[in-house]
This record gives C-alpha cells, sequence and structure tokens, in this order.
C-alpha cells in the first residue's frame, strides 16, 4: 500500500484488516524505527543517502515482524518517496524487492483533500503547498509505476474519498497475481 502522507493509507489498511483479522497490517516508518532505533521523523529528515540506506533495511524488518506468521498474507503501508524537507527521496526499488510483494496498490486523493488532511490530522506533517503536493503526488505515482514495471507485478490505483474501502481493490488484486 504506497501513497503520499495523508492520503489515508492507514485509516484504509486500519479498517481492513479490522474486517478481516487473518490479514496483518504493518507501516514501513515503524518497521524502519524498530530496526534502526530513530525516530520515524528522524528516519524522514536525513540525508538522501541515509533514507535509501535505511529503506535497504526493510526486507529483513520485515521478515522479523512476520515471525510467527508468516503465512497471513500482509499489507504493508509505505512510501515510494520520502519528502526529507530538500528533497524527494525515491525509494530504492531493491528494497521493495526485498518486501517480495505480490502487487502494489497506489492510494491517491485529490490536492486539496490532501492538503487539509494534512493540516487537520492529528499526526503533524510537514507544511507543503499544493503545488508541492502535486509535484510530490506525481513523483509517488510515477515510482510506484516503475517498480510494478522492472518487478512485472500488477498495480491498482484508487481515489480515497471518505466511503472508500480498499475491499474491491485487493480481491481485484488478489485475482490478478492468482
Amino acid at each position: 500500500m504506497l501513497g503520499v502522507s495523508g492520503v489515508g493509507k492507514t485509516s484504509k489498511c486500519l479498517d481492513y484488516v479490522a474486517r478481516h483479522p487473518e490479514w496483518l497490517y504493518l507501516r514501513a516508518s515503524a518497521l524502519l524505527s524498530e530496526a534502526t532505533g530513530k525516530t520515524t521523523e528522524a528516519l524522514r529528515t536525513g540525508s538522501d543517502m541515509a533514507i535509501r540506506d535505511n529503506q535497504l533495511l526493510l526486507g529483513a524488518a520485515l521478515d522479523r515482524a512476520r515471525t510467527g506468521r508468516e503465512a497471513s498474507p500482509v499489507l504493508v503501508d509505505g512510501h515510494a518517496v520520502i519528502d526529507n524537507d530538500k528533497h524527494l527521496v525515491p525509494v530504492p526499488v531493491e528494497a521493495i524487492a526485498a518486501l517480495r510483494p505480490d502487487g502494489f496498490i497506489l492510494l491517491e486523493a485529490s490536492i486539496e483533500v490532501l492538503a487539509s488532511r494534512r493540516d487537520t490530522a492529528p499526526r503533524i506533517r510537514p507544511r507543503r503547498s499544493l503545488a508541492d503536493l502535486a509535484r510530490l503526488m506525481q513523483a509517488e505515482r510515477d515510482t510506484v509505476s516503475t517498480y510494478a514495471a522492472i518487478l512485472n507485478l500488477p498495480l491498482a490505483h484508487a481515489q480515497v474519498e471518505d466511503v472508500f474501502q480498499l475491499d474491491q481493490l485487493i480481491d481485484d488484486l488478489l485475482r490478478r497475481v492468482g
């Protein structure tokens, strides 16, 4: 599950796993925070090289988190591009490949809705102009599309609205890989 910060990935994933308890839900930022001992904010604002290096720890961190639940399907909530306040840093495809995904789900929202969610959410996020958010969303879309092409995996895409649920997207994606 990929998308920019504030698009609704976490809330939609939590909703899905509450109704599908066989699924395991993990946040890439929490996996990396545990693996490195750094806060998610310290991970986000690191240098471009530090961000890339940290992202390469994801595969092993996911394997540790799945211990005892290896047979469970997993939703991993993360970003394809990290905004470190200086640059938009793409997560290396090697880091994504190490997660052994079956496919990708990209969630988006209108720029105005995204800005509103980021401004009013309890989690503090960097304040960005609408133009900056549009560039971030486009970079996320381009990077996820590149992952899907390089790894030859299906990509499902949806606009998140208030009544949106992941069920149909996940069902469709599973049919395409299955």
